[in-house]
C-alpha cells in the first residue's frame, strides 16, 4: 500500500504546479484528490493552508499589475462568508460537502469553456462585495474560494497578467480568514499538521516548477486554462458519484 504522505505530496505537487501556471488552482485540484485519500475534514484545511502559502511569492513577482481597489472589497465582503463557510465544514456530513465541491467544479469548469467576451466594462463595488461573501463561504467551506471570484474577474476587460496577479492577492488576503476560521473551529488537527510538514517538498517543487511554466508559456497562446478545467469536469463527476 502507498503511504499517506507520499499520496499527499503527490497531489499537492499537482496542486501547487497548477496555482504556479495559472494563479489559483491549488484547491480545485487538490481538495477533491485528497478527499479520496483523507477525511474532507482534513482534506480541506491542509489544501487552504498550502493554497494561501503558494500565492506570497506570485504576488511578489507580479505586484504591478495587482488590482489593489477591486481586492479590498472582495476580502471585506469575503469575511462574513468564511465563518458561515467553516460552520457548514464543522456540522454537515462529509458526502453533501464532497457532492457540493462536484458540482461547484462542474459549474466553474463549464463557465471557463463557454466565457470568451468581457461582460462587465468595469468592477463595481458592490458587486464585488458580493462576490467576495460567496468566495468566502466556499472557501470556509469546501476548501475552494476561486469559482465565484474567477468567473467575476473573467467577464472583466483585464489583462492576463491582471487577472492572475489580482486573483493571487485575494487569495492571499481571503484565506487569512479561512485558515483562522478552520483553527476556531477544530480543524486544525495533529494529522493536518503533519501533513502539512511531511508534503512541505512536493508542493514546494510543484509551485515553483508552475511559475516557471507560466513565464515560459505566457507567450505561446495555449489556453492551458482549458486544460486544466477539462480534468476538473471529470474530477467533478467522480465526486458526485462518490458522495451519492
Amino acid at each position: 500500500m502507498i503511504p499517506t504522505f507520499f499520496i499527499v505530496s503527490a497531489i499537492l505537487f499537482l496542486g501547487g504546479f497548477v496555482q504556479g501556471l495559472t494563479g489559483f488552482g491549488l484547491a480545485l485540484v487538490s481538495v477533491p484528490l485528497l478527499s479520496l485519500a483523507l477525511d474532507v475534514r482534513a482534506a480541506v484545511p491542509v489544501a487552504g493552508i498550502f493554497g494561501w502559502l503558494v500565492t506570497f511569492p506570485i504576488v511578489w513577482r507580479m505586484r504591478a499589475h495587482i488590482q489593489w481597489n477591486v481586492v479590498a472589497i472582495l476580502v471585506l465582503g469575503s469575511l462574513p462568508g468564511s465563518w458561515l463557510g467553516a460552520e457548514l465544514l464543522r456540522t454537515l456530513p462529509a458526502s453533501i460537502i464532497l457532492a457540493a465541491m462536484g458540482v461547484v467544479l462542474i459549474a466553474s469548469s463549464l463557465y471557463a469553456f463557454i466565457s470568451t467576451n468581457a461582460l462587465i466594462a468595469a468592477a463595481p463595488p458592490g458587486l464585488s462585495a458580493i462576490t467576495g461573501f460567496f468566495s468566502g463561504a466556499l472557501g470556509a467551506a469546501v476548501g475552494e474560494p476561486g469559482p465565484p471570484v474567477i468567473a467575476y474577474t473573467s467577464m472583466l476587460p483585464w489583462t492576463g497578467d491582471q487577472v492572475k496577479s489580482t486573483l493571487a492577492a485575494f487569495f492571499m488576503l481571503q484565506m487569512v480568514g479561512a485558515i483562522g476560521s478552520f483553527w476556531a473551529k477544530g480543524l486544525v488537527t495533529e494529522t493536518v499538521v503533519s501533513l502539512l510538514i511531511q508534503a512541505v517538498p512536493g508542493f514546494m517543487a510543484g509551485a515553483a516548477l508552475g511559475m516557471y511554466g507560466y513565464t515560459r508559456m505566457k507567450d505561446r497562446e495555449i489556453n492551458y486554462h482549458h486544460i486544466v478545467h477539462g480534468l476538473l469536469l471529470a474530477v467533478g463527476a467522480m465526486l458526485i458519484v462518490k458522495a451519492a
